[in-house]
């Protein structure tokens, strides 16, 4: 017997892997707040690096048809967990965050005190150091995309080491890009400290053993917790940021990941599931979908 709650939508269980979600499901409005349609399920997941997964977890992603694995993790990061796994049936893609030179262990510490700052400027500049180094990475998971058939797409899956900020900080803008509201990815963002949950305390004590964390100042276990968060605020920032410097995620993945007009088209018929409900029913129904998912969550982890 266990008290472990059950894992509910929209985390699936995949023995190794904590954190592992399909972004899907969320709400798209036009200019009117009428809800013209929502991310489609089942095509683009997140959660940590595969290190963990068991052979179990390995035929669970294949059930769920995921043929590519996005890994955002630079090759320190790689090498010092070991190397990377082999998933059998499933095509591994390195487009790291950080090129070599700017994932050093000093460059590292650097972020770790931006990642672990009080308030929202600090993290912004760390999500703003990922969306600028990170552009190739983006721009090879949206051409992915792009080049799947709207009718029958396969699914893919990108990762970072816990699935929490790189992995979050792109989330964040394909969903923008999308058209979904930004409160809406700021809520997508939080669900990380509920998938987080089963392995937080061990990544925190990690944090706290690691060299890395000591150059970046110390600064005792709730440094460390803040730096495994997710906070909402972080993400809404950032995506004020991305407003403001390049004119939204569409600006973004033009301008620094060179995506052309018709690439954005493509990704969005891809990931975007028109809805066909009545125009006046249509805004009620999207909400309260979106409203029982963070509810549904909130009880089960809740306690």
């Amino acid at each position: 017997m266990t008290d472990k709650p059950e894992i509910q939508p929209p985390f699936v269980d995949i023995p190794g892997l904590a954190n592992f979600r399909d972004i899907g499901g969320w709400p798209i409005e036009d200019g009117k707040g009428i809800v013209k349609g929502t991310v489609r399920k089942g095509i683009f997941y997140r959660g940590p690096d595969t290190t963990t997964v068991t052979d179990e977890g390995v035929l669970k992603l294949r059930e769920l048809g995921v043929t590519t694995d996005f890994d955002l993790r630079s090759k320190g990061q790689i090498e010092k967990a070991g190397g990377f796994k082999d998933l059998e049936g499933i095509q591994r893609v390195w487009c790291p965050a950080f090129p070599d030179g700017e994932y050093s262990p000093e460059k590292a510490a650097a972020r770790y005190v931006l990642y672990a700052s009080d308030g929202t400027e600090g993290i912004v500049e760390a999500f703003t150091e990922i969306l600028t180094h990170g552009a190739p990475a983006c721009r090879t998971m949206l051409l992915h995309i792009a080049a799947m058939s709207p009718e029958s797409p396969t699914a893919c899956y990108i990762h970072c080491t816990t699935g929490n900020n790189r992995s979050g900080v792109f989330v964040g803008i394909i969903l923008s890009l999308l058209g979904v509201k930004p409160e809406l990815i700021a809520a997508e963002y939080k669900l990380s400290d509920i998938g987080l949950q089963p392995i937080r305390e061990a990544v925190v004590d990690r944090l706290m053993k690691s060299p890395v964390f000591a150059r970046s100042g110390g600064g005792g276990r709730e440094r460390a917790e803040r730096m495994v968060g997710a906070r909402p605020e972080s993400m809404l920032a950032m995506l004020e940021m991305v407003e403001r410097k390049w004119g939204g995620a569409e600006g973004y993945v033009e301008t620094m990941c060179g995506l052309t007009n018709e690439e954005v088209a493509k990704v969005r018929k891809v990931l975007v599931r028109p809805n066909v409900v009545p125009t006046e029913r249509r805004k009620s129904r999207a909400w309260e979908t979106s409203k029982e998912i963070l509810n549904r969550l909130r009880n089960a982890f809740s306690g």
